[in-house]
């Protein structure tokens, strides 16, 4: 069920992802790794550089930016060359005095504020654009922790076990010598060399497990699945000093919504661009019209004519053209509007959930890490030489070596848990958290 969470909650972060959204990456959270490990930075930084999600964004955000002047420009000016009143009789040119061969050349203008309004309505998406490619690295970066503390879980995890099966190996042998001398049972054999194979299967599975978090790692930063990544370092207990009314607070500066804002007011501008159309553009025209000299017996030369005109369009169509384009943005706006809105309500939902996942799991891991695990090591540490000279039930022996082991793994998977859900935190809110050590007295 836990695993369902967590999946459902990432694919919701991803949709949050949907709405939005190369300058330097530095700018972004690379700048305040110094907190992590130093391995992690390394990765994180080439993720930062090689990812191709990143890339793609930074790609789209420059395609924008180059909208900003083309979309206020003018429209290309017209040119035409006319082959005026030639007389279908003689298909003269120096027949009659209204011939000519005339070049034209016009240009629309737009009512004055369209083309700025123009200019800022692309001005606004690329803003949104870029926006959304700092948090598609706030993401990445955040993926890259889960998959790197993954992967440490994987090796502590495999340690663990290792140790626990060389213990199983030596219980088998215990019981074994006690089954021959007639001091045990040959129940408890069978049951000690069972647990034993359930040790090496979990071994494969955890070898396995530390495969999968490569590949992840790797594809993350665009390398191949086998290429070598560093054993993590291990996990380690962090207070969680946090207070949620500060998370909140950050989170409204966070990429993504900063994105869906500007995508706001860029439907502002649009809806009053739309409202420009109850007005005329202007055109204007400049023709130059060449004239022959009149054939005998006239004989005359003829002067060049000049024209110039300016036309305006006649925005009549109001209820079938401009109204429904008014309207439809208005539409576009509200959404946009709303879009902001149903994010905001899902990102503050989700981070009071990894607020409460976060306080829980600090919990559990002092209670763990200073209580049950201490305990159950202890209770460990001579069941086997008291089960060897019969001073202890092989039930006992079995429940202390199984009781350790859930309790080490236990540990280890709290603690995994609370840096992927701190990472995600980190997404949520859009910076980086303090991240202190805890202080052992």
């Amino acid at each position: 069920m836990e695993c369902k969470r967590r999946a459902s909650g990432v694919a919701l972060l991803f949709l949050l992802g949907l709405f939005g959204v190369l300058s330097p990456v530095h700018s972004l959270w690379a700048q305040s790794n110094a907190n992590l490990p130093a391995d992690l930075q390394s990765l994180i930084a080439e993720a930062l550089k090689a990812n191709p999600e990143i890339r793609q964004m930074a790609e789209l955000r420059n395609a924008s930016r180059e909208t900003i002047r083309s979309a206020g420009a003018l429209d290309d000016p017209e040119i035409s060359f006319t082959l005026k009143d030639i007389p279908t009789d003689t298909w003269g040119f120096n027949r009659e005095s209204m011939t000519q061969k005339m070049l034209e050349a016009s240009q629309k203008l737009p009512l004055p504020g369209k083309r700025r309004l123009r200019s800022e309505a692309a001005a606004e998406q690329n803003r949104s654009d870029d926006f959304s490619y700092k948090d598609k690295v706030n993401e990445i970066r955040a993926k890259m922790g889960m998959a790197y503390w993954g992967l440490s879980l994987a090796h502590v995890a495999f340690d663990i076990t290792e140790k626990n099966k060389n213990l199983w190996e030596q219980t088998v042998k215990v019981t074994e010598t006690r089954y021959r001398v007639g001091q045990g049972m040959q129940a408890d054999v069978i049951q000690a060399q069972v647990e034993l194979g359930n040790y090496l299967d979990r071994l494969l599975q955890w070898r396995q497990r530390q495969e999968s978090f490569r590949a992840d790692i790797n594809a993350l930063r665009s390398q191949p699945p086998n290429a070598p990544v560093v054993q993590p370092q291990p996990l380690r207990p962090r207070p969680f000093p946090i207070k949620l009314e500060h998370l909140l607070a950050m989170a409204e500066a966070r990429p993504q919504l900063q994105a869906l804002k500007a995508l706001v007011a860029k439907q502002e501008k649009m809806v009053d661009l739309a409202r420009k159309d109850y007005y005329p553009d202007a055109k204007i025209s400049l023709a130059y019209g060449l004239r022959d000299t009149l054939a005998p017996p006239v004989n005359q030369k003829q002067a060049d004519m000049f024209t110039s005109s300016v036309m305006f369009n006649v925005p009549i169509w109001w209820e079938s053209k401009i109204k429904p384009r008014i309207r439809e943005e208005q539409a576009r706006t509200g959404a946009a509007r709303e879009a902001h809105q149903s994010a905001w309500n899902q990102l503050s939902a989700m981070i009071k959930d990894r607020y409460a996942k976060l306080q829980r799991l600090a919990q559990q891991i002092n209670l763990y890490d200073h209580d049950i695990v201490p305990q159950a090591r202890q209770a460990v540490e001579s069941s086997l030489a008291s089960y060897q000279v019969g001073a202890l039930a092989f039930a006992q022996l079995y429940q202390n070596q199984i009781a350790v082991y859930n309790a080490e793994l236990m540990l280890q998977e709290y603690l995994r848990d609370f840096e992927e859900n701190w990472a995600e935190l980190e997404w949520l809110v859009g910076e980086e958290l303090p991240r202190r050590p805890e202080v052992r007295k």
